[in-house]
């Protein structure tokens, strides 16, 4: 042996029991950060293939700028893609068609298409000229248009412009629900078409320039540049917040809120890596102080003994780092797997076994800091054992005894145990900053939750995949239909609607107008969540009978009765009860009534449906869709809503398995690390436990000693935790969700329950390992253990 550190390698075989805890500490630090980082990357990864597949991989829009400005900015190294991006008939009210149905007219750069909407082009290329264009998919579909075909748009003043077709474009969300077409004209034939144009000003023709800037620049200080370059105001410049936001590069108010929050969160994780360290290595080394103190006997320094616990712990790192990591890892793909499974078209390209440097650098560089951060204090306790102390056995009785425990509430053996803990303030400050830690850490994350809920609103059971609308919003779409559609295998549910708009009523002597809509089973099935009072039965057993939906300045109650005035004649409908909302909106001053289909044939006369929805089966295919839009025919509006709920559904899967992803994680983290914390705490004092049973003591009142020293630790933890707990809560609600939605933040029972709950828990699972080493070990052994 050359040195007292050769002695590590030794140490480390005959202390494998005790450093085995150490170890697990440092895999689960190491795992929680390495999980939770990869966790948020792979989320932001996942959001960015969103925000681009959706909205577009462009990062500003200028607006009310010449042409030579744009190609100054065009110009700039640090720009990729830029592109004049122009609409027509958005909104269907400009009178632009092909085939008689709305068609949305855009003129744009090749850039656009190519570069800044590269999942767009479904087959075929970009306008070689003004002549070409390139269509939406359902051109194809539905027209049976193929690329060298001439499409032809008809204009609001009678002007028929026509083009050959040079590919086709995916299908957007906006055209298929409301059963338009799109298409896309290079910027000089968009213009040429453009209505009103005096001077040719770019403004006139209502158009932005779209900029995409390289990844590797400051985007920030990019966008400033340019603003002060050529004199552009806040209002001419606007960003492609979520994207930008995404990036870490938005100066977006909110974004700005939710980066202070993320950083806030990153602290607690790398404090909870910390404290678990910490309080495992002062567990471990106060183990061993006989050990350290003989090392003293033999002439090591205290230089030395410092030296030593600190490349023990680091010895530890070799094994435990690259187990947390590739735990971490195993975690992330699994997740991942997850995201691909369950919404294939956004997450497809998602690695199935992505590596997150991130991650991975910050495990390494929490896993060495903390060790080397948690041995300080260890290592400077174990260099104070005195080498008297070591040789007569007493190195374990550091701390002389000031006072005695309190037994005036307690039996001897409870209030040893409320003494044992606060015995050692270090010590007792290391354990409750690790229950109360844990708890900070859950009502913390627990406000991501809530931030979910407000930023996504997940589908409702009632949305459906497909819709055949009315074109002129009457009872003109064929009740056959809906057998026809029950009998299609590719048909999972089909339900309709009947609507009768603004129909004069007069309750209790007031004139009113309501919107009448008939429910079948299905609806009147999913209407129980939202009865406030009466009885849904009575309305589909009953005629003449309805429902009211509630509004604030709605006058019309349960037990009203209403005359109907329609189609000439009245009808009086007995109000039986109410719904707190509906799926439809009506005008302000217009309620909404609903009845069963037998009470609105009755007073309509009406067979047909306004609407008829339809939700698909999960082997339902495109030929399937195709073949239903056919049926249907041109004459009706048919609404394709499924781009639109995958859009949702991707985005509310993606957020939600990794907020309740990491809601699971730190519960789990909470158990291990009391449990392994007590663990550790209560084979420090394996000796005197020994000496207690040796004076008399029985296990029963041993058990009540550990199990009030974990009660110590667990209720001011609790107590602690929950006051700091519940204060971050609120500086977290308030930054990401009262700046942004005004909500007023309240005690947060549910999650405070829960994690007070998972502490108890760990609490009764930390005390059995030690309880049960202790009733199976002797006296001797007990007084010996090592």
């Amino acid at each position: 042996m050359k040195s007292y550190l050769d002695l590590v390698s030794l140490s480390a075989k005959v202390h494998k029991r005790q450093n085995r805890m150490s170890v697990f500490c440092i895999v689960l630090a190491v795992f929680l950060v390495t999980a939770i980082f990869g966790m948020a990357d792979m989320f932001i990864r996942s959001q960015i293939m969103q925000a681009r597949m959706e909205d577009g991989n462009w990062h500003v829009m200028v607006r009310n700028i010449n042409e030579e400005q744009a190609a100054l900015i065009s110009a700039r190294p640090d720009v990729t893609a830029s592109s004049w991006y122009g609409v027509l008939n958005f909104r269907g009210d400009q009178g632009y068609t092909v085939s008689g149905k709305d068609a949305i007219i855009f003129g744009s750069d090749k850039d656009w298409i190519t570069k800044m909407q590269t999942q767009d082009i479904r087959d075929g290329a970009f306008p070689q000229d003004d002549q070409e264009a390139m269509v939406t998919e359902n051109v194809k579909t539905v027209i049976g248009m193929q690329i060298g075909d001439v499409i032809s748009v008809d204009g609001p003043d009678g002007n028929i412009y026509e083009f050959t077709i040079s590919g086709f474009l995916n299908n957007g969300a906006k055209t298929m629900e409301e059963d338009s077409y799109g298409v896309c004209l290079t910027t000089k034939a968009f213009r040429s078409l453009y209505p009103g144009v005096t001077n040719g000003d770019p403004a006139e023709y209502n158009s932005v320039f779209c900029v995409q800037f390289s990844t590797h620049s400051n985007i920030r200080n990019t966008i400033d540049d340019m603003k002060s370059q050529l004199g552009l105001s806040d209002e001419q410049v606007s960003e492609n917040t979520k994207l930008l936001g995404l990036l870490g590069q938005s100066g977006n108010s909110f974004m700005l809120q939710i980066y202070s929050s993320a950083a806030v969160l990153f602290l607690l994780v790398l404090l909870a890596g910390i404290m678990m360290i910490a309080s495992s290595l002062n567990s471990n080394v106060a183990q061993r102080t006989e050990f350290f103190g003989m090392m003293r006997c033999i002439g090591a320094t205290p230089k030395q003994v410092m030296r030593f616990v600190r490349k023990e712990a680091l010895g530890w790192c070799k094994f435990a780092i690259p187990l947390g990591i590739s735990t971490g890892a195993v975690v992330i793909w699994i997740l991942c797997a997850l995201l691909r499974f369950l919404s294939p078209e956004y997450f497809a390209g998602m690695p199935a076994f992505g590596i997150s440097l991130p991650s991975i650098v910050a495990g390494i560089s929490v896993g060495i800091l903390t060790v080397l951060l948690a041995a300080r204090s260890p290592a400077k306790r174990a260099a104070k054992v005195s080498p008297l102390a070591a040789v007569s056995g007493n190195a374990n009785s550091l701390q002389p005894v000031r006072k005695a425990a309190n037994t005036t509430l307690f039996k001897i053996d409870t209030a040893l145990g409320f003494h044992h803990a606060k015995a050692s303030m270090k010590n007792f400050v290391l354990m409750v900053g690790s229950f109360s830690l844990s708890i900070i850490l859950f009502l913390a994350f627990s406000v991501t939750i809530d931030f979910m809920h407000h930023s996504l609103t997940p589908l409702k059971p009632w949305t459906p995949d497909l819709s055949i609308v009315s074109p002129d919003s009457t009872c003109s779409i064929r009740s056959i239909l809906l057998g026809e559609f029950q009998e299609n295998p590719a048909v999972k549910r089909v339900y309709g609607r009947k609507f009768a708009y603004n129909v004069p009523v007069t309750v209790n002597g007031q004139e009113k107008k309501v919107d009448l809509i008939s429910y079948e089973e299905n609806q009147f099935g999913w209407a129980k969540n939202s009865l406030l009072e009466g009885s849904l039965d009575t309305v589909q057993q009953e005629s003449n009978t309805g429902l009211i939906v509630f509004k604030p300045q709605n006058t019309i109650k349960t037990g009203d009765t209403a005359t109907l005035h329609i189609n000439g004649q009245t009808a009086d409908i007995k109000i039986v009860g109410s719904l707190s909302a509906s799926p439809f909106n009506s005008a302000p001053d217009v309620g909404t009534m609903i009845c069963s289909e037998n009470t609105f044939l009755q007073l309509t006369g009406e067979t047909d449906y306004t609407i008829i929805d339809l939700q698909l089966s999960k082997n339902a295919t495109e030929a399937d869709v195709d073949e239903i839009h056919r049926m249907v025919g041109t004459e009706v509006t048919f609404s394709d809503k499924r781009s639109s709920n995958r859009s949702v559904i991707g985005s509310y899967y993606s957020f939600g398995l990794f907020i309740y992803g990491f809601m699971a994680l730190i519960a789990l983290i909470t158990i291990f690390n009391i449990v392994n914390s007590l663990a550790m705490s209560v084979s420090s004092r394996m000796k005197q436990y020994g000496a207690f049973r040796a004076i008399g003591l029985s296990n029963r009142q041993l058990i009540k000693m550990i199990v009030a020293e974990a009660s110590a630790y667990a209720i001011t933890g609790s107590i602690f935790g929950s006051v700091v707990g519940l204060m971050l809560n609120k500086f977290l609600y308030a930054k990401l969700i009262t700046f942004h939605w005004s909500e007023e933040w309240n005690i947060p029972f549910i999650q405070i329950t829960i994690i007070i709950a998972v502490v108890l828990l760990s609490v009764i699972l930390a005390v059995r390992g030690p309880v049960k080493r202790i009733r199976d070990m002797s006296i001797v052994d007990t007084i010996s253990a090592q």
